[in-house]
């Protein structure tokens, strides 16, 4: 039955990156098999007579996500559409139930999540190389099933409907799992492929022309150099930064070939330090700045998940403050709990130099990146890009309970 349930996780994982194929409203085909995995596992634990006790011990989200229900059902009488703040509440109770047990219920070994995550990293290559066909061609050759489209002053692309940073951070946390497990393996081909891979997905990323998503790319390359380190406990720079050079190379050899590849992208990253000559970084900081004052007159009660663009016009491009705004001071306490577990985490793996698992060590990467690139989004409970972080977490419980059980046998 596990068998069977770690089959479903699988696709489910792969299908993270198409999270807008929906089988009815926001539930996707990849939660449905997220779901029946869920299912089979619990099955699996009912049938070996699992305490429901150990189940509620095990999650150490289950706290963090009380005090979150708290803020949102005090605060979502307020909302425009108490409905849709509901489901988007039921976004976030999937994510930290449904998905936290499919996964925490399994035994992984290290080769079963290296090739989950680098199936997830071939199939969001596969979507980048779509994309840049439709830059390059003007033309969707995936009819339709990729929704790529060019907006955003069209100078910008992106797919599924997503906004272009919510589609360079599904991009960007592809690029740590491709550049470990090419310095993992000998074989030239996968090297050459997976390298591929990387120019390609630094490519529509830049086409993405998101700040927060070069940010990003940029605290994602740092901490690899810093927890590659930590993990190998070797100071050898040559195989990390022939990825990273290469990487740079290419794009330098083709900013120079084709400058207006880049011109529109490199215009808006000039701004991430001088708001004042971009308009949409002036409106996020009006709109964060009416977000204070909203939350100073009554920090104890938001106004409803989901319902905060209605108050200041556009919805606040931070994960924290909007859960502040939304749910009161509970939803804020809940949602920031959230963050300092996973990097509660991160600090306990590299302490342990990650176990001596180098997928835990790009786990705790792609952690890193996840939370730093919801400091710059709204309404975030995105599966693909929480996915990563939960395994993180369960994976790492799982090595360290491995670790106490060798201990105490000694």
């Amino acid at each position: 039955m596990i068998s069977i349930s770690k089959t479903f996780l699988l696709i489910a994982v792969v299908l993270l990156p198409f999270n807008y194929v929906n089988v009815i409203y926001n539930f996707s085909l990849s939660d449905l098999f997220f779901l029946i995995a869920f299912i089979f596992a619990i099955g699996y634990q009912i049938n070996h007579k699992v305490s429901i006790r150990y189940l509620l011990s095990s999650n150490d989200f289950l706290f963090p996500l009380l005090i979150y229900t708290i803020g949102f059902l005090i605060s979502v009488h307020f909302s425009f559409s108490p409905i849709d703040s509901l489901f988007s509440f039921f976004q976030i109770i999937f994510i930290f139930i449904i998905i936290y047990y499919s996964l925490f219920l399994q035994t992984f070994s290290e080769t079963y999540i290296k090739r989950l995550l680098y199936m997830l990293s071939v199939t969001t290559g596969l979507i980048t190389l779509g994309i840049f066909v439709f830059f390059v061609t003007g033309k969707d050759y995936s009819y339709g099933l990729l929704l790529v489209e060019q907006g955003w002053g069209m100078i910008r692309f992106s797919y599924g409907e997503m906004e272009p940073n919510v589609t360079a951070r599904v991009m960007a946390q592809s690029i740590p799992i491709l550049i470990f497990i090419s310095i993992d393996k000998k074989g030239l081909l996968i090297k050459l492929f997976n390298m591929s891979i990387i120019i390609l997905l630094l490519a529509v990323i830049i086409l993405t022309a998101s700040r927060s998503g070069f940010l990003i790319l940029m605290v994602g390359f740092l901490s690899y150099i810093i927890f590659h380190f930590k993990y190998s406990q070797r100071y050898n720079l040559f195989n990390v930064m022939f990825y990273v050079l290469l990487s740079v190379f290419t794009v330098f050899c083709a900013y120079n070939s084709f400058p207006d590849f880049f011109a529109n992208s490199i215009e808006r990253y000039s701004t991430i330090f001088d708001a004042s000559r971009s308009a949409s970084s002036q409106e996020r900081l009006l709109v964060l700045e009416k977000s204070f004052e909203l939350i100073n007159e009554n920090p104890h009660i938001g106004y409803g998940l989901s319902n905060s663009q209605n108050i200041t016009g556009i919805a606040v491009h931070n994960s924290i403050v909007i859960s502040w705004l939304e749910n009161g001071i509970l939803g804020f306490l809940g949602y920031i709990m959230l963050y300092l577990i996973i990097l509660y985490y991160v600090i306990i793996g590299y302490n342990e130099n990650f176990y001596n698992n180098g997928i835990l060590m790009v786990l705790a990467v792609i952690s890193i990146m996840m939370i730093t690139g919801d400091m710059f989004m709204a309404n975030s409970y995105k599966r693909s890009l929480w996915v990563p972080a939960i395994l993180f977490v369960v994976y790492s419980k799982q090595l360290l309970n491995n670790k106490t059980k060798s201990n105490e046998a000694i």
